[in-house]
């Protein structure tokens, strides 16, 4: 909203409107209720088409092109590159429906859903923009006419803001539109002037049309009357790095209008939540709560439109290929789900509550985003199998906490101790302990966290070498040297297609386009035409060289080390090895020769095109929900990510069967270019993450087997794919499986080398055919078990014996727990020492038998660096044993940790006396 309304709205209180009789806010509010969300899309996007826009489908959520940003947050966001470079533009009017996430980095509503009216974590921005096509007069005439005409929204309760400086725009609004000027608001450049970031580049003044909501709560001067509804940028100056404002060239108009604020004004609602398409999922969880007598009716409605929001954020986003994880994109999305669990779990839902919601979701927005039900299975496998693995820990997680509640403290702070507890055992965010926290009156120790957190990971990760620093560097550089070059004309046309990839290849002409040094003494540079393929669809960059000859007829040949592609794919950028010195030797135009080395290329064609049958082995075994996640080809091996659960070992050998057999039939690969819609009316396979050109897409097919859209080489004929080995399968994510897998001559190789470690191993076990080493290995196996079993029992005996050299009682954790602990004497000729693990082991056992023998206190045993802690969760509740064992680590520095009843560490420094223990 407005951070300065009252000050800009003074003037305008002195022509203020009268407050309206309930009566015909009412009538008002019923005259609207009528327009659907999807009509509002509908005759948005009509009306700008009628307008001359070009209509173009949501880009992804995720965006392609842009490092800066976890997630599409804005309409503007796909176009950045047309308001730098308007020329560039392929249309010069457009009109979108955006898909948008605000939920992680610097744009972050996650912790207002539910609580508020208007905050979502996914929501969807009406969007027009010009690239030079039009001025701000011509988007104010649009705008008003959408919004008075095709809305029909009453004049008078609209309202406008302008620049302060920004005469213009206020005579537009006044003298050609005809608002009053005592509804025209002056406010300054913190709410009226928009720029792409804080530094250099495009941007403009703005104006906003508001909705006056009429709430008899606030007078017109209050923020909170006054909706927002609209904003329209005018690009029309360039901020240099002096700050300084210059005019543009071509000036450029980028607007947003937030559909669920409109929908709540056209359908009479106060509150985004209570429009259509969010009311369709709430009625729905209705279904599923129980038990919240106990829970205001204010509570329950709450955690309501949480669920909904949060079911439509990770739908989009597992629609789009984002999956739970710790890190990044995956673990925004990982905290959506398990707060929306936690919400279900008040509502009383004890299951899974966003994957059984799928279909109203499908009935809101399936008609707007036929993706959603196109993908409905693989979508519903990942929620599911997240929603589930929260649900394990949930129940032992909120019982430690409501453990630390009901023990109470005098500040009412968690700390940070048990936070990072909760969430690196329990898989607990620690924005949501802190909202569980909040609903009992309790505040975290945040900044205790975050230095457990700090100190965790400097302890986990590995060693930063130097040259991984000037790698990082170096990618950093060549990425903004592509963002520079794809805002210019430079570009060149990829013919590696054209190459037969069993051929042994030959030179190919080429002149240069664009050269620049890099700081690590290679050079990039745009060869116009370019054999080499680009990183990109899974396969990896070509490899080769390229020779240019100096002015004295000498030779210079540089190697190809990697190929990328400019963002708007308009060329290929070669990166040379040893070149930065060479700059007379890459004038533009100069002519060269490019060799792309074809037994990488072979290789990389053989396991793309392996790639694909195996895609078709699964879909027939598992099933067409199958969708592929991910690939990686290379020229020895190839990486495939798909979503569905667990292959059983005879489904895994029925696939290695399918492609192997459609690999013998050498069956011909062929390629052709179609419109979008005609590869999928013939079933062409898309991979889901990815975004298509509608006009012409690449399907590469291979006869009765497989047809996909995909921009990789490939064989000609599959024979050479034979044979096909799967070398792993196993789970990457929740619902996400991962084979990796060898064909070909790579595959060969690969067997072979089996083959002698299986013969290596046969020596080994003193057998002379391999078919009995499966028999020799369970008899050793069984001898080894019966070993370890009588080991076992002679070192449980020697802990039980072993007396402690001093004790030390104290209390840890909240609720306060009593501890004992127990120093053992440390020595290389005492029981169990020159046993595997020794220590660790006595410890271990040694705790137990205290627990067992003395319940009504937790046992921590030392011995050398050695530590264990273990209780009786009976006797000991509110907190397990790894969070208490963490605790103490603090005061006695170690490392460790466990769940349950048990956890066991390593202390960075050896205690052999009561002095080392008796501070604790």
């Amino acid at each position: 909203m407005l951070s300065q309304w009252r000050q800009c709205t003074r003037q305008a209180q002195r022509r203020h409107t009268p407050q309206r009789p309930a009566h015909l806010l009412l009538s008002l509010r019923r005259s609207l209720s009528s327009i659907s969300a999807s009509e509002i899309r509908q005759r948005y996007t009509e009306y700008f088409s009628k307008n001359g826009h070009t209509l173009l489908a949501s880009s992804n959520i995720v965006p392609k092109s842009d490092s800066t940003l976890l997630f599409t947050n804005a309409g503007m966001v796909p176009f950045k590159q047309f308001f730098l470079n308007p020329s560039a533009a392929p249309y010069k009017m457009v009109t979108t429906v955006q898909k948008c996430v605000r939920a992680g980095g610097k744009h972050n509503d996650l912790d207002q859903v539910g609580y508020t009216p208007r905050h979502h974590t996914f929501f969807e921005m009406l969007g027009n923009f010009s690239f030079g096509a039009y001025d701000k007069r011509k988007i104010i005439h649009m705008a008003w006419q959408f919004v008075t005409e095709e809305l029909r929204l009453p004049k008078d309760m609209l309202r406008v803001t302008v620049l302060n400086t920004d005469d213009e725009a206020h005579a537009i609004w006044k003298d050609e539109i005809g608002v009053d000027p005592g509804r025209i608001v002056r406010c300054g450049p913190e709410d009226n002037f928009w720029s792409m970031g804080n530094g250099e580049g495009p941007c403009g003044p703005s104006s906003e049309i508001f909705w006056d909501t009429q709430d008899p709560r606030y007078s017109e001067s209050d923020d909170e009357r006054w909706l927002e509804i609209w904003n329209l940028v005018f690009m029309q100056f360039h901020r240099g790095a002096d700050g300084q404002l210059q005019p543009l060239e071509t000036p450029c108009i980028d607007t947003g209008m937030g559909l669920e604020r409109v929908a709540s004004i056209l359908q009479g609602k106060k509150n985004n939540y209570d429009t259509d398409e969010f009311q369709t999922i709430i009625r729905d969880i209705g279904r599923y709560q129980s038990n919240t007598a106990d829970v205001s009716p204010d509570t329950v409605l709450t955690y309501k439109r949480i669920i909904a929001d949060h079911l439509r954020t990770s739908v989009f986003l597992i629609s789009e290929g984002v999956y739970p994880s710790n890190t990044g994109r995956g673990y925004v999305l990982r905290r959506i789900i398990r707060r929306a669990v936690r919400a279900g779990r008040l509502l009383g839902i004890n299951d899974t509550v966003l994957s059984d919601l799928y279909p109203s979701l499908e009935a809101a927005m399936g008609a707007a985003y036929p993706e959603i039900i196109e993908r409905r299975e693989p979508v519903i496998s990942v929620l599911k199998s997240e929603e589930k693995a929260f649900l394990k820990t949930l129940d032992k997680g909120m019982a430690l906490l409501e453990g630390i509640f009901v023990g109470g403290s005098e500040d009412k702070v968690l700390s940070g101790v048990d936070a990072f507890a909760l969430y690196d055992t329990h898989g607990f965010p620690v924005d949501l302990t802190q909202i569980i926290a909040h609903d009992h009156g309790w505040d975290v120790d945040i900044e205790a966290f975050d230095a457990i957190q700090r100190e965790t990971r400097e302890r986990n990760k590995t060693s930063w070498k130097g040259s991984s620093a000037k790698k990082d560097a170096v990618a950093g550089e060549i990425e903004s040297i592509c963002l520079e070059w794809q805002d210019t004309a430079i570009s060149s046309k990829f013919c590696g297609y054209e190459i037969d990839p069993e051929s042994m290849g030959a030179g190919m002409m080429g002149r240069v386009a664009a050269f620049r040094e890099l700081s690590n003494g290679d050079a990039l540079v745009v060869i116009d035409p370019c054999p080499f393929y680009a990183t990109g669809g899974g396969q990896q960059a070509d490899t080769g060289t390229v020779t240019v000859a100096s002015d004295h007829d000498t030779a210079h040949t540089f190697s190809v080390k990697n190929a990328v592609a400019l963002p708007n794919g308009r060329a290929t950028v070669l990166q040379l090895a040893a070149a930065a010195d060479k700059q007379a030797l890459f004038d533009a135009g100069q002519e060269v020769t490019e060799i792309v080395d074809m037994k990488k290329r072979f290789g990389s064609a053989v396991h793309h095109t392996a790639t694909h049958l195996l895609n078709a082995a699964l879909r027939k075994v598992v099933g067409k929900s199958v969708m592929q996640a991910g690939s990686l080809v290379q020229p020895d091996s190839l990486r495939f990510d798909f979503t569905s659960g667990a292959l059983t070992s005879e489904q895994l050998n029925e696939i290695e069967q399918l492609v192997n057999q459609a690999a013998l039939d050498n069956t011909s690969v062929s390629v052709c270019q179609m419109t979008l819609d005609e590869a999928k009316a013939q079933g062409a396979v898309a991979m889901f993450t990815e975004k298509y050109n509608a006009e012409s897409v690449r399907v590469v097919e291979v006869s009765g087997v497989s047809m996909e859209l995909c921009g990789g080489t490939h064989l000609r004929s599959t024979r050479a794919a034979f044979p096909f080995q799967i070398v792993s399968e196993g789970s990457i994510g929740a619902g996400t499986r991962r084979i990796e897998a060898v064909a070909g001559s790579a595959a060969s190789l690969w067997l072979q080398k089996q083959l002698g470690y299986a013969q290596a191993t046969a020596r080994a076990l003193n057998v002379v055919k391999l078919s009995e080493m499966e028999k020799k290995s369970r008899q050793l196996s069984a001898k080894q078990k019966a070993l370890q079993d009588e080991s076992d029992m002679w070192l449980r005996a020697a802990a039980i014996n072993l007396h402690p050299i001093a004790t030390h009682s104290t209390t840890l954790g909240k609720p306060s727990t009593p501890i004992i602990i127990h120093v053992l004497p440390s020595s290389a000729n005492s029981p169990g020492s020159a046993m595997s693990g020794g220590d660790a082991r006595i410890v271990a056992e040694k705790a137990c038998h205290l627990r067992d023998t003395r319940p009504e206190s937790a046992h921590v045993v030392i011995r050398g660096n050695a530590v264990a802690l273990s209780m009786d969760a009976q006797r000991v509740s509110g907190i397990q044993a790894g969070a208490l064992l963490r605790e103490l680590l603090v005061k006695l520095p170690g490392k460790g940790g466990g769940q349950g009843t048990l956890a066991q560490g390593k202390l960075k420094t050896a205690v052999s006396a009561a002095e080392q223990i008796a501070m604790l």
